[in-house]
């Protein structure tokens, strides 16, 4: 029982309100996490088809295309008679292909004259297959059955040469990521014509077990990848090489362009949308021939560039540590900091996943992770938000608070310093005549100096005070006037004459010819007044107080220098702050309010001047004023 009320006792000292942004956090990802997001994911995976670094282009696929100028040209319609693929498979096979893909639906013949041209076209390709070329039939595959070659031509080889949409899985956009590697055992035509060019190649030949990201399909009894382009499929912008039928028919083509090469054999009629699918490249608009598809995905396992899926559980783990890692950093930095934490760990997931695909051919699913960054950012902002309102309202209404006492504080002092001002000239009045009545009295005499000199030291102090609150209220207006300053300093030298005959003191002034500048008399009376009169009390007797004035183009230079005990260099960038006193032997001896130089160091920047102290210990005090030459 005692520890279930030290528990309670804890939770009640916890600031709910901070929880409450974790847990909409948390509810949802739980409700991302239940979504696949597909359409926006295959942005995502077709933008790194398209900019993929990992695959090269090789020049090493040649398509024959079958289409309309070669319709009108030959005066016929597809597939063509077997005279005409009888003169172009002559014709092509002198050039020397590498190997020869025919992707034609040829129909049984019809006539004796077609027979014979089968045959001369059958007889050609064996002998081309005997010297060590290759030649394979890609057949195609409706809802009912393969669509296979023509009887007599059936030896010659044929494989399955299906190109998948992507119509019932991920994204279920018609789009054509995913290649046919084998059903129900038997190689793909793209893996067969792949494996025949990786064996000239040198290379070792593929199958399922070594394809990346290669899986099986029960239902389909077939193998599948998800493949990379190696060029950019539509016809207008990629680099594959293709020419006409009929211009290959009359052997309109330079000597060698065969040479070597996997040659694709099939139709590309643009009119026709069974001939063209969408790709990464045209996800909207059937403009990619699927003859160029087949010669993608042969180049694609020539390669061996095929993607392996990072499991999507990876993904969710990883969105989870982002979400409380950015969670912290938004709560904890300023807002811009935030923003740019943010956006900085988005675009670096997006890096880090093309740099993936590119690198290593692996697919890592970025969309839960990317949106997992946007939920974060738009549940703890708006908190973040609401906290920082809540911390300035107390601040708002706090300030308006100290203002009241600062006001009243203000007030208070201003009217006792005025009330306390009557009584002392009083007492420094009644001082004054009893002295003048009893000057034989001189035990008398000198306590009533005494009681004057105390006086005249609480005066300052008060008259202090009094500045010190007109300054802190804003309460002080200049009264302009133009003027040469070293008048005012003269006066205020003279002033100060009977002081520095007291302590032996000579004051020296070396004043530079003037033009009149503008300021307030009083105020820079004040300023003179209480750096000499420092500069007398701190030099010590018999010791001397230089006055310096002169100007340049910008400023109007004023200095007051002493030889006495001088401040030390640890005291020295305090001397201008209020109530502050420099400890040492003289300031004992001294009395003072410390207000004098923060009053001063108002009174010269409230002109548009600086004021600044040089010293050494031992050798005496320099204070520099900078006046606005105007």
């Amino acid at each position: 029982m005692k520890q279930l009320k030290i528990i309670l006792s804890y939770l009640k000292k916890i600031d709910t309100s901070r929880l409450y942004p974790l847990v909409f956090t948390v509810i949802f990802i739980v409700v991302l996490f239940q979504y696949s997001f597909a359409s926006l994911e295959s942005i995502f995976y077709d933008l790194r088809i398209k900019y993929d670094a990992g695959i090269s282009f090789k020049d090493e696929v040649v398509l024959i295309t079958m289409d309309e100028e070669s319709d009108q040209f030959l005066g016929e319609s597809f597939p063509y008679t077997y005279a005409s693929h009888e003169i172009l498979i002559e014709r092509l096979l002198s050039d020397n292909p590498g190997a020869v893909g025919y992707l034609v639906g040829l129909l049984e013949p019809d006539s004796s004259r077609e027979k014979q041209a089968l045959d001369k076209f059958k007889l050609l390709t064996k002998n081309y297959t005997k010297a060590g070329g290759v030649f394979r039939f890609g057949t195609n595959m409706d809802n009912w059955d393969e669509h296979l070659p023509p009887r007599d031509l059936r030896e010659l080889g044929y494989s399955l040469a299906v190109l998948n949409k992507d119509n019932a899985t991920f994204a279920k956009d018609d789009i054509s990521r995913r290649a046919l590697i084998n059903i129900s055992g038997e190689e793909s035509f793209h893996l067969w014509m792949a494996n025949t060019s990786r064996e000239k190649l040198g290379m070792e030949r593929l199958d399922a077990t070594s394809i990346q990201g290669a899986y099986y399909l029960q239902e389909a009894d077939a193998t599948f990848a998800l493949f990379r382009y190696f060029t950019n499929p539509v016809s207008t912008k990629g680099k594959i090489k293709k020419i006409p039928f009929h211009r290959v028919l009359v052997g309109n083509f330079p000597k060698g362009f065969f040479e070597n090469k996997t040659v694709l054999v099939g139709p590309s009629y643009i009119s026709n949308t069974n001939d063209t699918i969408l790709t990464p490249f045209n996800r909207e608009e059937y403009i990619s021939s699927k003859l160029a598809i087949h010669a993608e995905i042969i180049q694609a396992f020539v390669q061996n560039k095929t993607i392996l899926q990072i499991p999507r559980d990876v993904s969710n783990v990883l969105a989870i540590l982002i979400a409380l890692f950015l969670s912290i950093i938004i709560s904890r930095m300023r807002p811009t900091t935030g923003l740019a934490m943010t956006l900085a760990l988005m675009f670096g997931v997006i890096l880090l996943a093309y740099l993936l695909f590119s690198m290593l051919g692996l697919w890592l699913y970025i969309t839960h992770i990317v949106l997992t960054v946007f939920v974060v950012y738009y549940i703890w902002v708006p908190f973040r938000a609401i906290g920082e309102y809540q911390r300035r309202y107390a601040i708002q209404e706090e300030t308006k608070l100290l203002k009241k006492v600062e006001n009243l504080k203000q007030n208070f002092i201003s009217l006792m310093s005025h009330d306390l001002k009557t009584p002392v000239a009083k007492i420094a009045g009644m001082a004054d005549v009893m002295k003048h009545k009893n000057t034989g009295n001189v035990e008398l005499s000198s306590g009533l100096q005494s009681i004057i000199d105390a006086t005249k030291e609480l005066n300052k102090f008060i008259s202090s005070i009094l500045d010190l609150t007109k300054v802190e209220s804003r309460n002080i207006s200049l009264n302009m006037q133009s003027k040469d300053i070293n008048s005012i300093v003269e006066n205020t030298v003279e002033s100060l004459q009977y002081e520095a005959s007291l302590k032996d003191v000579t004051v020296v002034q070396e004043l530079a010819p003037l033009y009149p500048i503008e300021f307030d008399i009083n105020l820079m009376k004040r300023v003179f007044a209480n750096l000499v009169e420092n500069a007398i009390k701190y030099s010590g007797e018999g010791s001397e107080v230089v006055v310096k004035t002169w100007d340049d183009e910008q400023w109007v230079y004023i200095t007051i220098s002493d030889n006495g005990v001088g401040i030390p260099l640890e005291d020295l960038e305090y001397i201008f702050e209020k109530f502050y006193r420099v400890k040492n032997d003289a300031s004992h001896s001294i009395k003072g309010t410390g207000l004098g130089l923060y009053l001063v160091k108002y009174f010269v920047e409230l002109h548009g001047g600086t004021i600044e102290a040089n010293s050494v210990v031992g050798n005496g005090t320099t204070f520099k004023i900078k006046l606005k030459n105007k």
